[in-house]
């Protein structure tokens, strides 16, 4: 079996690449600081300095531009979870660190407008629910299943369990969000997910 050789990017996809990361960088602000709907192409390409033409190259509108913003915010969540879980061994203790990792990122004001508050209706509820299966809904769906499997949980049906518990973490994010002390609030939001979690324990344990 042969091994492809390592091809260097020529410098027009380096090029190309360093204008859609601008982009995407100038989308997250600009989505965080104005909403979907108040932030135009314009603001767009103004702040990240480029051409109309050049973000069309890349995205064909403002909501694939938005699209991406969000799945970018999505994959750099799961990494941060998988990150802070893989430090410990403990399933409980796997859960107490991914739910934290969860939370903290979620309370950025950018991803929890860009996530929360702005996704859902720039893309549409369906839309907006499958990224979330991909990415957030999916890493919760995982969770459960491997409590389940270690016998430290029952999630039946993992259907159900799993978009409820998901919505208690969007909730409690919002709650923890809107509280002057922040902290304080976090670590609540957090005390709760767990209590919710763990209370799906089989009698006994």
């Amino acid at each position: 079996m042969s091994v492809k050789p390592h091809r260097e990017k020529t410098r027009r996809e380096e090029y190309s690449e360093a204008t859609r990361i601008a982009l995407l960088d100038a989308a997250a602000e600009a989505f965080a600081a104005q909403g979907f709907a108040r932030t135009s192409v314009d603001d767009i390409v103004r702040r990240a300095r480029v051409t109309k033409g050049a973000l069309y190259h890349h995205f064909k509108d403002k909501t694939a531009v938005f699209e991406a913003v969000f799945c970018r915010i999505e994959e750099t969540i799961v990494a941060r979870v998988a990150e802070a879980s893989d430090r410990v061994s403990d399933p409980w203790a796997r859960v107490e660190a991914g739910f934290g990792a969860i939370l903290d990122a979620a309370l950025e004001p950018a991803h929890r407008r860009i996530v929360f508050e702005e996704a859902p209706v720039a893309l549409g509820w369906t839309r907006w629910r499958e990224i979330e299966q991909q990415y957030m809904m999916g890493l919760l769906r995982a969770t459960l299943s491997s409590l389940q499997e270690a016998g430290l949980i029952r999630a039946e049906p993992l259907d159900l369990v799993a978009p409820v518990l998901f919505a208690a973490i969007g909730e409690a994010t919002q709650v923890a969000a809107r509280e002057k002390d922040t902290k304080a609030a976090r670590r609540a939001a957090k005390r709760l997910v767990l209590q919710l979690v763990r209370g799906l324990a089989p009698a006994g344990r």
